[in-house]
């Protein structure tokens, strides 16, 4: 429970698009618009948007606890793989990573995301494990 509310504005991506090996950073501004310094718990979510396969509608990627005192903003960043995109193919017995695009979420919680960027996944590949 927080005795103060944040925002969050302009989710960046260091890249609009990766290859299968590459990693992508990601930051989020995260500002605290109440009277109270607090925590905050900023989390990252994925949505596949054209994978060959039904995936979950939303995929926790990460999430960082941050203090933030009244008033002041903070950057938040992440790192995606996407590697961690990847998906179980049973049929080559092997990680897939698919050419997609992913859309990446970030907010205090699942039901309230409020910002987001897309990013185009290329170049797709399998890793055995």
């Amino acid at each position: 429970m927080s005795y103060t509310t944040f925002s969050y504005e302009g989710l960046s991506l260091s890249a609009p698009r990766t290859d299968a090996d590459g990693t992508v950073h990601v930051t989020v501004k995260v500002k605290n618009s109440g009277a109270r310094a607090s925590d905050e718990v900023v989390q990252m979510y994925v949505q596949h948007l054209g994978s060959a396969v039904t995936r979950p509608q939303l995929e926790l990627k990460g999430f960082k606890r941050v203090r933030i005192e009244a008033g002041a903003e903070q950057n938040v960043a992440f790192d995606l793989k996407a590697r961690d995109l990847a998906y179980w193919d049973s049929k080559s017995h092997a990680w897939r990573v698919e050419n997609e695009q992913v859309r990446v979420l970030a907010g205090g919680s699942s039901d309230s995301l409020p910002v987001n960027a897309t990013l185009e996944v290329t170049n797709a590949k399998d890793f055995k494990p």
